[in-house]
């Protein structure tokens, strides 16, 4: 640690709220050792606890230096309607919640869809979920008006299979919602 110390001048590390035990121990040993440290995080964005992490950690440093803590009052990658809807549910969600002021230009994209479902649906819920989340994905694959904002250029193009994303909760959910978007042809 005191050897890394002579070529260190400075830590930085993000995404703090992801920090296992091992990690804190290490930077605390960096810390003890001369080696400042800027941590940067946010305990709603914990989410690698099945990997062993601790956002009590996160809360415990913050907790305990006050003074040190800078919250973010800004963001810059959504557009304005889709921080409002961000700063809505996260007012109603957190007791503590910072709205944040949108700096992102407006896209003119549609920014939000929900889709929902009756709690309800009877046998074979799962298939029907993944069956008519399939359909409104095809449909708007097949729409040649839909848009995605490219990441490298920055552009708005087309909007394409990889811009999509169906997170679920378990791999054999996964794997159902897979085999009915395959049966609908989407990749």
């Amino acid at each position: 640690v005191h050897a890394l110390g002579k070529r260190v001048d400075c830590v930085v590390i993000d995404e703090f709220q992801d920090t296992n035990p091992i990690q804190f121990a290490l930077l605390w040993r960096l810390r003890n050792a001369g080696i400042p440290a800027l941590v940067v995080g946010d305990l709603k964005q914990a989410i690698m606890g099945f990997q062993g992490t601790d956002a009590r950690l996160f809360q415990q440093v913050a907790e305990q230096h006050p003074d040190a803590v800078q919250p973010l009052t800004d963001n810059w990658r959504s557009a304005p309607r889709l921080m409002a809807f961000i700063n809505g549910v996260g007012a109603r969600l957190f007791d503590d919640y910072q709205p944040l002021t949108p700096k992102a230009a407006e896209t003119g994209m549609q920014p939000l869809e929900v889709i929902h479902f009756p709690d309800k649906l009877g046998h074979g819920a799962a298939r029907i979920r993944a069956g008519h989340v399939g359909l409104r994905l095809k449909a708007l694959l097949d729409d040649p008006t839909q848009q995605a904002i490219d990441r490298r250029s920055g552009e708005a193009r087309r909007l394409r299979a990889g811009d999509i994303a169906v997170l679920c909760p378990t791999h054999k959910q996964l794997a159902l919602y897979a085999e009915v978007f395959r049966g609908l042809g989407l990749r």
